[in-house]
């Protein structure tokens, strides 16, 4: 789909879908209305298939947020796919969307995101569960200085509070992981969130380090889905490559299928990363073989053979 304004017939076979996930047919015409105009006002937006457009308006009712502009909840974003060279659309959950489900969930009671500049006055105590924090922006106007980091500081359930901090170095870091940026950067593609919002883009990243670390609610699974959403634009992990070499190691495939997917670590995205581990998972030989050929079994695997082995 290449520059072609799209009308709401496109999105009828996604209506029921979104109503599956729970929302009201008059919350889903006004959900798809949102993702029209915003369609129609991005020529980066309309390179993108139309399965990747259909796909991020149904996320919108798989995590419970709204492309209201208003809201600023989330957005519809162009991404570079670096493997098949293309645009594709996805669902973008903003800092403020994702503090919404941190606590609709009841993961938190409240959560404040800042930025912190040079000649701000801030100090973090990461030991101090009341009050971690004490940040005194400079007020004149223009004399705040660069940015130094940015601070993530959630209320939970009891009160206690609990901080994360990321300077300005790693959160580039992620950036620089992100596909999408890096095309940008290589003058791929004309505009990207992390050039155009560094500062809303830094908060949700400091969002997402400090989940990790909160109360897990009965309710996370709706939230651990917006944050796979918005980490699919971004490089594997170290620990994702590191496992898969190690899987790649002791897999059933040949040396063929074995060097194919060698030869594309370098260039993996997080999404394949985890797609290629699911694989591999799915291709290692039974611990019998593993036995029969002098392999040595950790405790934590004859255990859950074991475990298996009595449950079946």
């Amino acid at each position: 789909m290449d520059n072609q304004l799209i009308t709401r017939t496109q999105f009828a076979p996604v209506e029921k879908l979104m109503q599956d996930a729970g929302f009201a047919p008059e919350r889903v015409k006004q959900e798809i209305s949102f993702a029209i105009q915003s369609i129609n006002k991005s020529a980066q937006l309309q390179k993108c298939s139309m399965d990747s457009l259909l796909q991020a308006v149904v996320n919108v009712s798989n995590v419970g947020l709204t492309l209201n502009p208003a809201a600023k909840e989330a957005y519809l974003i162009p991404r570079y796919n670096g493997l098949t060279r293309s645009m594709e659309a996805s669902l973008d959950p903003s800092y403020i969307g994702l503090v919404k489900l941190l606590t609709d969930t009841g993961s938190v009671k409240s959560m404040v995101c800042q930025i912190v500049h040079d000649r701000d006055h801030f100090e973090v105590d990461l030991a101090n569960n009341t009050s971690p924090v004490v940040h005194k922006p400079e007020l004149s106007s223009g004399e705040r200085g660069n940015m130094k980091g940015v601070y993530a500081l959630a209320t939970l359930a009891d009160g206690t509070r609990q901080v994360e901090w990321m300077d300005v170095d790693e959160v580039n870091q992620i950036r620089d992981r992100s596909e999408t940026y890096k095309a940008f950067k290589a003058g791929k593609i004309q505009s990207c969130t992390w050039a155009s919002d560094y500062g809303e883009m830094s908060r949700k990243t400091v969002i997402k380090r400090i989940y990790k670390y909160l109360p897990r609610s009965e309710k996370a699974a709706v939230l651990d889905k917006a944050i796979e959403l918005d980490n699919t634009d971004y490089m594997a992990t170290d620990q994702q490559i590191d496992l898969i070499e190690n899987l790649i190691r002791s897999s059933t495939y040949d040396e063929r299928q074995k060097s194919w997917l060698e030869m594309e670590i370098p260039t993996m995205g997080a999404k394949r990363a985890s797609e290629v581990i699911e694989m591999l998972r799915n291709n290692q030989p039974s611990l019998r073989t593993r036995i029969q050929n002098g392999e040595t079994l950790s405790a934590g695997e004859i255990a859950g053979a074991v475990n298996q082995a009595v449950n079946h």
